[in-house]
């Protein structure tokens, strides 16, 4: 295993322990909620699976790891300075996403022969998810900046729900088993969050 490796197995074990904290504390408020350490896994997941899905040269996952890490400090310095909420404004955090995202699509090693080597139709899904991923992120950020404060709406858990179908289609395609076995579980938090807002209700 090289380090690489090592940086994606951690990044998936954050990725799984945040939805895994959010769920258990949902199931105790009997809402969705959204703790402190959902955002600080995340943060941690993406920059250790981003790093990996670079080194390997998997560039159709990398503008989502970007963008969302973004979102991810954004939502951070929502929850821990809720009345500053406003100062460091959704422009220059956006701003920041993309151009990361633009950098590391330019220097992604390998994408080339990936793409040669891979049907068309699972490319279009990596795509397409990648794309529904990354978006359920800025849905939720645009319903925070809304509200002053880190939020899910309904309409995230649908993002995650049809993104994550698409993304395990894709991921089933590639050569290391890490990006599968990260999303493997996705579908399963969505449905379950969209089955307590519905008792709420």
């Amino acid at each position: 295993m090289t380090i690489w490796d090592a940086l994606g197995w951690g990044g998936t074990a954050c990725f799984f322990t945040r939805f895994l904290l959010q769920w258990l504390q949902s199931e105790r408020a009997k809402h969705s909620v959204t703790p402190a350490s959902f955002w600080w896994l995340s943060l941690c997941g993406s920059l250790s699976v981003g790093a990996c899905a670079w080194s390997k040269g998997e560039w159709v996952l990398l503008p989502a790891f970007a963008i969302n890490t973004a979102i991810y400090l954004r939502n951070l310095w929502m929850t821990r300075r809720p009345t500053e909420s406003r100062g460091l404004g959704p422009i220059p955090a956006g701003t920041l996403g993309l151009a990361a995202a633009a950098a590391i699509l330019t220097f992604a090693p390998g994408g080339e022969d990936q793409a040669s080597s891979m049907a068309a139709g699972f490319l279009v899904a990596g795509w397409l998810g990648q794309a529904i991923w990354g978006t359920r992120f800025v849905v939720q950020w645009w319903f925070s900046e809304r509200r002053g404060k880190s939020h899910f709406p309904v309409g995230f858990w649908w993002f995650t729900l049809a993104g994550s179908v698409l993304n395990l289609l894709y991921t089933s395609q590639l050569e290391s088993v890490i990006f599968l076995v990260g999303y493997l579980p996705t579908p399963i938090y969505p449905i379950r969050n969209l089955m307590l807002g519905q008792e709420r209700e």
